[in-house]
Order: structure tokens, then sequence, then C-alpha cells
């Protein structure tokens, strides 16, 4: 046998070759060596449409309802969907000794683009009454990168504005208003800024309640010093409130409610753990702010009355534009627009009504947003407007910012205001009750609109179909 001769001391040794990178699965289907199939399409095209909509905030069962709709319209009856926190995970096994299509996609939540899913939403019915899988794909991808329907710059002065819309329940002091928006905006982009770096959620929420504390600082100061004449008189109160409306997570709390109702509890658990530990970055953030300034001898000044609301039309007009504001910074379509506006009247004349009625205020909370709730899913049922995200926007003025704010303030107390923890705590209480009786009000008022929607609804729509099918014979 011939001996390799060794390799001198001159001489490179000789390396092995790497061995080569496994081709990826798309470079395969574009050779044609591994052809799609039209299970494993429908598949893919399901789980797009479902991470689309979970990423923009929508219910698991809203979504699963969504995915099995685009599996049953391509004849996958029995393909099993499941939705856990953010992993979607679907499968279909066609028989026979057929291998299985299965496929798990992990969801990345983004800043919501309603447009979007009211635009999916409509191809899922278009996929229904029949529109071929190829031709479904193509305009699914049209969808996902289509431009929003207004300027981004516009879309963030929206999510500002809630600050003022809500201030205005209280004040309708120019001064007062204009301050709430400017506040707004800066602190709306101080979260996205601390976003965009990679922040975790809880520090984002404990920036912006030490953001709430330094501009109620602010005021309290310049209304001792006197300058500048413009900020002379505000009230700091309610400044640092309109902020802490921003920050407050109703939207995510109905959420993970509705889930609970509809049997999800692992997605709902998790749910509430993330709003939990949000909200508790809210409270540590005044919680510490308060005591900060406190300890530095600087001044932050307390009402602690509660504040009178405004005129009947007036709180009205605020709680309507607070429902507009709000879903207008998630990007949305005028019909959504005009149906959200809607819904914030009946959540805020349901309100109205039973404290009028001599009710406990977390039951008028709870009755408010369960007619909203109950009236938006009956109109939004049969339609592509995304009625979650209705429901979620018109109880925005029913948060209750300004009683937990006061509890937090009574807590540790301020220069002027001895503490009662005793008082504090009792007003912390009463606000997490409130947000409990919203998030409750909220899902059992979808949770009763969907099953009557599905049965009433219908009727007018085909009456509607057969009264225009005559007019055209």
């Amino acid at each position: 046998m011939k001996r390799k001769r060794p390799a001198t001391p001159d001489e490179p040794a000789a390396t092995p070759s790497p061995p080569p990178l496994p081709t990826s699965i798309a470079e395969l289907v574009r050779r044609g060596n591994l052809t799609a199939t039209a299970e494993g399409l429908a598949v893919e095209l399901a789980m797009r449409v479902g991470e689309l909509m979970s990423a923009n905030g929508m219910s698991v069962n809203d979504t699963i309802a969504t995915m099995r709709r685009v599996c049953r319209a391509y004849g996958l009856a029995d393909a099993q969907i499941d939705i856990t926190t953010f992993a979607i995970t679907a499968s279909y096994s066609p028989g026979n000794g057929l291998l299985p299509v299965t496929a798990m996609r992990t969801v990345t939540p983004t800043v919501p683009d309603l447009t979007k899913v009211h635009a999916v939403n409509k191809l899922v019915y278009r996929i229904q009454d029949g529109l071929a899988l190829d031709a479904a794909v193509a305009r699914f991808e049209q969808i996902v990168h289509a431009r929003e329907p207004y300027p981004t710059w516009l879309a963030w002065i929206a999510a500002g504005s809630i600050s003022a819309t809500v201030q205005l329940l209280y004040s309708t002091s120019p001064r007062v208003l204009l301050l709430a928006l400017i506040a707004g905006v800066v602190l709306n982009r101080l979260i996205a800024g601390l976003d965009r770096l990679g922040v975790p959620r809880f520090f984002q929420q404990l920036a912006g309640g030490w953001f709430a504390v330094a501009l109620a600082a602010l005021i309290s100061w310049i209304n001792r010093g006197g300058t500048p004449d413009f900020l002379v008189g505000l009230s700091p109160t309610l400044a640092a409130v309109g902020c802490i409306f921003q920050l407050v997570l109703g939207m995510k709390f109905v959420a993970a409610m509705q889930d609970a109702i509809d049997g999800f509890y692992v997605t709902a658990t998790a749910r509430l753990l993330q709003v939990g530990l949000e909200t508790a970055g809210i409270v540590i953030g005044l919680f510490t702010g308060l005591d900060l300034a406190n300890r530095t001898g600087l001044f932050v000044y307390i009402n602690p009355n509660p504040f009178a609301l405004a005129a009947p039309p007036i709180q009205y007009a605020a709680a309507t534009a607070s429902a507009a504001v709000w879903i207008a910074g998630s990007f949305v379509n005028w019909r959504t627009l005009a149906l959200t506006v809607g819904a914030a009247l009946l959540a805020w004349f349901g309100y109205s009504m039973a404290l009028a009625a001599g009710v406990r205020m977390a039951f008028a909370c709870f009755l408010g947003a369960g007619v909203a709730a109950f009236v938006a899913t009956l109109l939004v049922r049969h339609t592509n407007v995304p009625g979650f995200a209705v429901v979620n926007a018109s109880v925005v003025a029913l948060v209750p910012g300004l009683t937990l704010y006061q509890g937090l303030l009574a807590i540790v107390g301020t220069p002027t205001v001895a503490a009662d923890p005793g008082r504090g705590w009792g007003l912390v209480g009463s606000a997490a009750a409130m947000a409990l009786a919203i998030a409750a009000g909220a899902s059992l008022g979808t949770y009763f609109g969907r099953p009557i929607g599905d049965r009433v609804m219908p009727l007018p729509l085909s009456w509607y179909g057969r009264l225009r099918d005559r007019r055209a014979s």
C-alpha cells in the first residue's frame, strides 16, 4: 500500500473541503425539485392570515375562526388549528397513509394596521365565494405590502391626541388641551423610540410613568414660580392623567378576558400576565417618580377631590373623540371610524344612565362596555370591519386613569397633602375593579352578540340582496 507523504514544514497541510450548504426550500421550489401542493398552499395562506390578525391584536377566537374559513373553502375541513400565546400551528392530514401538511409560525406583534385586517376579512369572504387559490395568494401579497391609507405622522398625532381628548371630559380650556396634545405626542414618540431600541415593554411603561410625574412636577413648579405665563394655573393632575390614559392597556386586557371566556386559557393567562407586568410598570413608574420628587424637594400638587365632569354634550364629544383618535392611530378607513364613534356614544350613554340610576361606578362601567360591545358585534358580524378593535376603542373614555393616579398620590403623599395609604389603596382597588368591569362587560357583550348576530343579521342582508336582484331583473 502506498503511504501518503506527510507534508513538509514548508508545505501547507491539506484542509478538508467544507460540507456543501443545504439547499433552501425556496431554492428547491424555484428549480422545480419540490413542487407545491394545493393543500400546502392553502395551509400556508391560512397561517399567514392568522399571523396578520394576531400581530394586529385580534382575539384568538376571531383569528382561528377566520383561518378555518380559509381552510374549509379549499377543502381542508378537517384542518387542526391552534394558537398558544404567539405561536400559530396548523395541520391537515389527508388520510390514506399520505403525509400530513403541518406548519408553525411565531407571531411578532407590530403597530396595528386595521386597514389590512379589514382587507383580509374582505378577502376571506371572496375566498368563500369561490376565489381561486392562486388569486387569493396574490391578493394577500398585495394586502401585506400595501401602504397605509394616510401618512404615518398623522397616525402619531392621533395616537398622542388621546391625552387631550380625555381631558376634555373635565376641562375645555384651550391651554390645557394644547398642553395635553403636545405631551401626548411626545410620550407616544418616547415609547416608540424605546421600542425601536429593543427596551422591554415593562421599562417602556416605567419610563411613561416617570414622564407623567415629571410633567406634573414641572407644571407645579411653574405655578409656584409664576413663569412662563402660558402655563400658570394649569392643573398638573389633569396633565398627568392624560398621559396615564395613553399608557393604560385597555385593548390587551379586554383581549385576555375574551380569550378566557372563549376557552383559550393558556393564551389568556399569558396575556393577563403581560398586562399585569406592563401595568405594574406604570404603577412603579408613578410610585418611584413621586417618591423621588418628594425626596428631592420638587413640588407635586395633587387635587384630592374628584374632578367634576363637563356638561353632558362635552362628555359625549370627549368620549367619541377619544375612541376616534385611539383607533385612528391604528390606520382605519372611514367605515370603521364611523362604527367606532357610534359604539363610543353607546358606551358613554350606558355608563351615564347607570350612574344616574344610582349604581356603583364599576357596575356602570360594566353596563356601558357591555351595551357598546353587544351592539357593535351585531353590526359588524357580517361585515369586513374588525369588530374587536371597534369594541376596544369604544371604551377608552371609561378607563379609570384619574382614579389610579389619585390613589397612588394618596399612598406616597405630597408636600401639600399628607400620605393616606388606606384611602390610596382603596382608590387603587377601585381602579382595578373598574378596569376589570370594563373588560368583563366588553367580553360578555361580544359573547352574546356573536350568536345573535349570526342569526339575525343575515336576514336584512338577504332581504337587501333579493330586492337588488328584483330591481336588476
